[in-house]
């Protein structure tokens, strides 16, 4: 018996290489995950559960940390589309990330897209990164050294879409998940988001044509991750110092 295929990838603007360890790690983290649960995955659940793998990535590498819903500072947002001011309020940050060298306060949404024939692929995509956009605005800049608006995608296919006959009986046909798959990211090179600026992001499709990812006549074949940065006028070179200033 011949192994599943997967379809992964990576790609990170500006040579990010902190960015780009973290998304590998990520990835590795659902690989981990559907290597051990054959029979489940950790996208089709909700946005907690999305950035808890998040976390659990960062964890695994060298010195650095992640903590899920701490308590924070955020802005009440003001009247004026993009300005980033107002007095301050007590909240919850998603997702804060450190590395040896910086750090990430994140606010995540997540959508699930039909990437189906009769749909355009991008309508909830879009709404998601609006809505992460919106909240990660609401974050204080010296909340971390790096702000990003973080969107989690799960794609879906209609069941009905991607089944073979197979002795007698409908299977999901990997061949045709996967076409549609690079149908799909060719439509969706970059991901832009609400600041229409390039995004950084990864994707994980694992054990392709997997029977057990169907659910109610949707078939749900992996997840993208979508990073996207809000940046400050000045920010400071490394963590260590801004702990000295």
């Amino acid at each position: 018996m011949s192994k599943a295929k997967t379809i992964k990838g990576i790609k990170v603007q500006r040579s990010d290489q902190e960015l780009e360890n973290l998304l590998s790690a990520w990835v590795k983290a659902i690989v981990r995950y559907t290597t051990a649960n054959k029979y489940d995955n950790p996208w089709w659940y909700n946005e907690r559960a999305s950035l808890s793998v998040l976390a659990g990535a960062a964890w695994t590498l060298k010195n650095w940390l992640a903590l899920e819903e701490f308590s924070t500072l955020k802005r009440h947002r003001t009247l004026e589309p993009g300005v980033d001011s107002g007095s301050l309020r007590h909240g919850r940050c998603d997702l804060f990330v450190q590395s040896p060298n910086t750090s990430y306060a994140i606010e995540a949404k997540q959508t699930v897209q039909s990437i189906g024939a009769r749909s355009d692929g991008y309508t909830f995509v879009n709404r998601a990164m609006q809505k992460a956009w919106a909240d990660s605005g609401d974050l204080s800049n010296r909340e971390a050294y790096r702000r990003f608006a973080v969107t989690f995608i799960v794609p879906y296919i209609p069941t009905s879409e991607v089944l073979i006959k197979k002795d007698g009986v409908g299977k999901v046909c990997p061949e045709k998940v996967e076409r549609v798959i690079k149908n799909w990211l060719t439509d969706q090179p970059d991901f832009l988001g609400a600041s229409m600026k390039r995004t950084d992001f990864a994707f994980i499709f694992p054990q392709l044509g997997n029977q057990h990812y169907s659910l109610k006549g949707k078939h749900y074949p992996g997840v993208v991750i979508v990073f996207e940065e809000r940046y400050r006028a000045h920010r400071r070179q490394t963590i260590s110092e801004e702990q000295v200033l």
